[in-house]
C-alpha cells in the first residue's frame, strides 16, 4: 500500500509540475569525498569531480590516468534512517493491540498515522552514478543525479495539508581540456551538455481517490518526466607555490560563461565566479590539503544568502589508500571516509544541506554510500 501510494504521488507530480532552472550556485555534482571535505573543490577534487569543479586540477600530480572507472552513490536521510525502528515498532504496536478488535480499526489507523509523519519528519532519498576517464591534460564523464524531498506542508488560508515534493535531476555529458604551460600556472575548461529539472510543488494530499487511479499506471511517471538542455561552457586557473613540504594554491573558475542557455523556458544559467584557497602539508605519501571556497562572488543568483556560498574543509590522505575528510557545508558539519582497495574503493559520507532560504528551514542531514571500480 505504501509503495503504491509514493508512485501515484511522483506520478501525479510528472503531469502537474512545471520545470524550474537551477536556482542556486551549487555544482549539479560533487564527488562524495569531496562533500566529506565540505564541498570544496577549486583547489583540489577527487576523481570525476575535477570536471565539475576546476578542471586546472587535471595536470596536477605525477599519475598520466587520474582515473578510469565507474562510481555509483545512494543518498538518503539520517532521520529517515534513525527513525525506521521506531516506526516498525509503532506499527507492530498497533497491530497487537488491535487483534481482536474489528477490522476497521486495525486497517485505519496506520493510514491515519502514515498521513501524520509528513509534518513530523521529511524524506530525502537519491542516487547519482559517473563513468569517466581522466588523464592529465583531458577527460571525459557521463553523469546523473537525481534527489527527491518530499515533506509535509499546509496551503491555502484554510491550512490544508499537502506534501510539498522537490526533485533535483541532472544528467549529462562533460569535456575537459587542461594545460600546465608554467610550474606555477595550471588553466583549464570545460564543454558541457546538461540535462535539467528542478520541479518544485504542493500536492493535496485529500483527493486519495485521485492517487489510487494514477498508481495503477505508474509507467506514465517515466514518459512525463522531461529535462531542459542546453549546452555551456567552465573555465578554470589555478596558481600554485609548492616547496618540499607546503604547497599554497589560489583556484579560480568561471561557470556558465556567457551564461548557459536551457531549453523548455527555463532561465538561463548565469555566468558566475568562484574563487578558493588551498594549503597542502605533504610528505612522500601522506597529504593533508585545508581548504576554502567561496562560490558566486559576484551574486550572479541574488536570492542565495552568503552562508550559502562558503564551504570549508580538510583531506587526510594516508599512503594513499586511506582517506578522512571533515569539514563544514553551507555551515554544517560533514565528514567522511574513504578506503582504496586498488581496483575498488568504498565510501561513506555524512553531510547536511539547507534547502531553504535561511539556516535551519528546510536542514537535511544526509548519509551517500558509495562504491567504485576502476584504476
Amino acid at each position: 500500500m505504501k509503495r503504491k501510494t509514493w508512485l501515484s504521488i511522483l506520478c501525479f507530480w510528472a503531469f502537474s509540475s512545471p520545470l524550474y532552472a537551477k536556482r542556486s550556485s551549487e555544482l549539479v555534482y560533487v564527488e562524495p569525498f569531496d562533500l566529506a571535505a565540505g564541498g570544496t573543490t577549486l583547489t583540489r577534487a577527487s576523481q570525476e569531480g575535477i570536471v565539475f569543479a576546476n578542471p586546472a586540477l587535471l595536470p596536477l600530480g605525477a599519475a598520466k590516468i587520474r582515473w578510469l572507472g565507474f562510481q555509483a552513490g545512494f543518498i538518503v536521510d539520517r532521520e529517515l534512517l534513525n527513525s525506521g525502528g521506531k516506526l516498525s515498532n509503532e506499527n507492530s504496536s498497533t497491530e497487537s493491540e488491535g487483534e481482536g478488535e474489528g477490522e476497521e480499526s486495525a486497517e485505519g489507523d496506520p493510514e491515519t498515522d502514515s498521513t501524520d509523519q509528513f509534518f513530523e519528519r521529511s524524506l530525502h532519498a537519491g542516487q547519482t552514478a559517473t563513468l569517466s576517464v581522466l588523464n592529465e591534460n583531458f577527460a571525459l564523464t557521463v553523469f546523473e543525479r537525481l534527489e527527491i524531498d518530499a515533506a509535509g506542508s499546509r496551503f491555502g488560508d484554510g491550512g490544508l495539508p499537502g506534501i510539498e515534493l522537490g526533485v533535483e535531476a541532472y544528467a549529462g555529458v562533460l569535456g575537459s581540456l587542461a594545460s600546465r604551460p608554467f610550474r606555477w600556472l595550471s588553466l583549464g575548461a570545460t564543454a558541457k551538455y546538461l540535462m535539467i529539472g528542478e520541479p518544485q510543488i504542493m500536492i493535496p494530499i485529500a483527493n486519495q481517490a485521485k492517487f489510487e487511479a494514477i498508481g495503477k499506471n505508474p509507467k506514465s511517471f517515466l514518459s512525463e518526466l522531461k529535462y531542459g538542455k542546453g549546452t555551456g561552457i567552465d573555465v578554470g586557473g589555478l596558481l600554485l607555490w609548492q616547496n618540499p613540504s607546503v604547497d599554497l594554491s589560489l583556484g579560480l573558475k568561471i561557470e556558465d560563461l556567457g551564461d548557459t542557455q536551457i531549453s523548455n523556458d527555463q532561465e538561463a544559467l548565469p555566468q558566475n565566479v568562484n574563487v578558493g584557497l588551498g594549503l597542502a602539508f605533504h610528505g612522500a605519501v601522506e597529504v593533508l590539503h585545508l581548504s576554502l571556497d567561496y562560490r558566486d562572488v559576484l551574486g550572479a543568483y541574488p536570492t542565495e544568502r552568503t552562508f550559502k556560498k562558503i564551504f570549508a574543509g580538510a583531506r587526510l590522505m594516508i599512503r594513499q589508500r586511506f582517506g578522512i575528510g571533515i569539514g563544514l557545508y553551507q555551515g554544517i558539519p560533514s565528514v567522511g571516509l574513504r578506503l582504496d582497495l586498488l581496483i575498488f574503493k568504498f565510501g561513506i559520507t555524512a553531510y547536511g544541506r539547507e534547502l531553504g532560504a535561511y539556516p535551519g528551514q528546510k536542514q537535511r542531514n544526509l548519509i551517500t554510500l558509495y562504491t567504485s571500480i576502476g584504476v
